[in-house]
């Protein structure tokens, strides 16, 4: 008997976090020896709320955002729609369309974390920076207003005529590659670092420091940075992460947090006074 289509989604995606989880633990134990222990049970209160936001938006924004993602591309594609990117892709070959797709992907995302940067969406982006004990699983840690850049940059994707194995290709290294960015290891890439973002760069994006300004805005190509003035690099990052906001505690008020900044008549008493 098989399973239905959503509940094997979704024991899939609970084997792969548990299977990155064993990872990651034994990457940390590896690199920190017995302070990895200690570390994970400071991180717990955070390991926690990440882990609520991701169920949370599993069981409603990741469906919501699947469907409407379903929907545009079959609009972007009904018959005799014909995009002039097919043929080029055709001639580049698999393995040039492969970096390609990679390459466009993290450009595209380079673009909206910038955005999100800004004043005006900064306050839904900083509950992805409000996590004090950065590690793999900080990557889980969305605020839905941030996840339509996800939609953003498939619609990006696919509008340039990308055939569909090469963006699944270039939204798996991002994502893959965006959990190891995240992780509480030191590591510098070394000059390697002049072309891809290493754990090191990613946690200075993410340092209090920065105070919401930002660097290091790509995922897996520095290469952006570079280009336009927000790359990064002394080394080590051993700063406090987090921000100065006021965010409140738990999933409902990390949610309501960015509607509560627009919206002052949102906020109560205590919080607005």
């Amino acid at each position: 008997m098989s399973l239905p289509p959503a509940l094997a989604a979704y024991l899939n995606q609970a084997l792969e976090l548990g299977l990155m989880a064993l990872g990651f633990f034994i990457l940390s134990l590896m690199v920190k020896g017995a302070r990895a222990i200690s570390d994970a049970r400071a991180a717990a209160s955070e390991t926690r709320n990440n882990l609520a936001l991701y169920v949370l938006d599993t069981l409603t924004v990741a469906p919501a955002l699947t469907l409407a993602t379903a929907t545009l591309y079959a609009l972007m594609h009904a018959p005799g729609a014909v995009y002039a990117g097919e043929v080029v892709w055709a001639r580049i070959g698999p393995i040039g369309t492969g970096i390609a797709a990679i390459a466009i992907c993290d450009f595209l995302g380079y673009c909206n974390h910038r955005l999100y940067h800004t004043a005006l969406l900064w306050p839904s982006h900083a509950i992805h920076h409000s996590d004090t004990k950065l590690s793999w699983l900080s990557l889980l840690r969305m605020h839905p207003f941030d996840r339509l850049g996800t939609l953003i940059d498939l619609l990006g994707m696919v509008a340039l005529g990308l055939p569909d194995w090469a963006v699944i290709l270039a939204v798996a290294v991002r994502h893959y590659w965006g959990h190891m960015i995240h992780a509480d290891v030191p590591w510098t890439l070394g000059p390697l670092e002049k072309v891809f973002i290493s754990p090191a760069m990613h946690r200075w994006h993410h340092a209090l420091e920065q105070r919401g300004s930002g660097v290091n805005f790509a995922t897996v190509f520095s290469l952006y940075d570079r280009l336009f003035g927000t790359y990064y690099a002394p080394g080590p990052c051993l700063t406090p992460t987090g921000i100065d906001d006021e965010v409140a505690p738990g999933v409902i008020g990390q949610y309501l947090h960015p509607l509560r900044t627009w919206f002052p008549v949102l906020r109560t008493p205590a919080a607005a006074s």
